[in-house]
């Protein structure tokens, strides 16, 4: 029938409104969609002369559908003289959507989690009128949700681990495989100073809310046997706790923070130096370091965007941070080797040099090619050293 109505597109239009959830937040807003007007695509005047059959068809069509209420309009027609044509359609009441989609279901279990929020949690229901299709995949455990967002409102700043939480028939797991939905709902419940807002993402979970996360551990190696991490060993690859890394006092004078790992195990020896490895953590570990503030830090990353977001970001907390191996000669040195990054990060980087900012800028611009990177495994051995004696290390 042409571009014409039918239903198909009806039934298409619905679905996908269905799928923004607004037929169920209305039970939120107490604003009734309905009757709800449906878009028409109906024949023009042309059409009735052209396509009398198929008009009438359509019509006829249209009529058969008991599911919708129809506005009728009489045109008189030229040549087939006064007719009736639907206007406007209509469905007129949410029994008949929830009948044709058969959504009855759905909709009785997202009353139900609507009516357990009200009881238990009524400051939920923000997020229930944003995410009520995303509600039903989790009904069964609504209520769960739902008590650990009480007992952490309950518990002001807790400082346990999430495994000590005592919630009858939630289990650590639980919180854990939910913490992207407890975030949205414990930023919405929990008072601003119940949120520690510099930590962000299910990985800081445990932070932001207020319990004790497991401790993050720095990796580290002295570059020096005269300035060893600890006396028992000459040269040593150890692990530290960020508190045990902050109150250390070493007599040093440069920090090499190095991203690939056997770039940190191979560096080279290196007078008054440590390395750092820099995978696997954020900087705001290393800023309680106040030893770190009087040594000369050098950052080796990939030559790709992501490598000076991760610059700026360190050079926000130590601003002395001297780039090492991450021009556009060491680029241009190595192109055999460049591949692809997958996504770049074009945001602003305030931290960077001149330097550093033009070739940040020629990568998100493509001047050497499609999301060019090179990874800092692929740089020379020899590379490493040629660069030590320009820096007179």
């Amino acid at each position: 029938m042409l571009n014409w109505t039918t239903e198909k597109t009806i039934k298409n239009e619905l679905i996908k409104r269905w799928e923004k959830g607004s037929f169920l937040s209305q039970e939120i807003s107490q604003e009734s969609l309905f009757p709800l007007k449906l878009k028409l695509a109906k024949p023009t005047s042309a059409d009735i002369t052209s396509q009398f059959e198929q008009v009438r068809k359509w019509v006829m069509h249209l009529t058969s559908l008991n599911y919708l209420t129809i506005e009728w309009k009489t045109i008189n027609h030229r040549i087939q003289g006064e007719q009736k044509i639907p206007e406007n359609i209509y469905i007129a009441d949410l029994e008949t959507l929830l009948t044709l989609l058969n959504k009855k279901k759905e909709y009785r279990s997202f009353l139900q989690i609507l009516q357990i929020s009200q009881h238990i949690e009524p400051l939920v229901l923000p997020w229930l009128a944003k995410n009520a299709l995303k509600s039903l995949a989790l009904a069964d455990d609504w209520e769960k949700l739902l008590s650990v967002v009480i007992w952490r409102k309950t518990h002001s700043k807790p400082h346990i681990y999430l495994r000590q939480v005592n919630i009858p028939d939630v289990h650590t797991k639980f919180i854990e495989t939910h913490r992207t939905v407890l975030a949205e709902l414990l930023d919405l419940v929990l008072d601003e100073t119940e949120i520690q807002r510099e930590y962000s993402g299910i990985s800081q979970f445990a932070l932001r809310y207020g319990f004790l996360d497991k401790p993050k551990h720095i990796r580290l190696r002295n570059l020096d046997k005269d300035y060893p991490i600890q006396p028992s060993s000459a040269y040593s690859d150890i692990y530290l706790d960020s508190l045990t890394f902050s109150q250390l006092t070493p007599k040093i004078k440069k920090v090499f923070i190095i991203e690939n790992e056997i770039n940190f195990l191979s560096f080279p020896e290196i007078p008054h130096s440590w390395a750092i490895f820099g995978a696997g953590y954020g900087w705001s570990l290393l800023a309680n370091a106040t030893w770190l503030y009087q040594c000369q830090i050098y950052y080796w990353g990939d030559i790709d965007t992501h490598g000076f977001a991760i610059l700026n970001q360190l050079r926000s907390y130590f601003p002395n941070t001297i780039s090492f191996l991450m021009d556009s000669e060491m680029l241009l040195a190595h192109k055999s080797f460049w591949s692809k990054e997958a996504k770049q990060q074009t945001g602003e980087l305030r931290y960077l040099t001149e330097a550093e900012n033009e070739l940040y800028a020629a990568l998100v611009n493509n001047t050497f090619g499609d999301n060019v990177r090179l990874e800092q495994e692929f740089v020379g051995f020899d590379k490493i050293k040629v660069a030590l004696g320009q820096e007179g290390l």
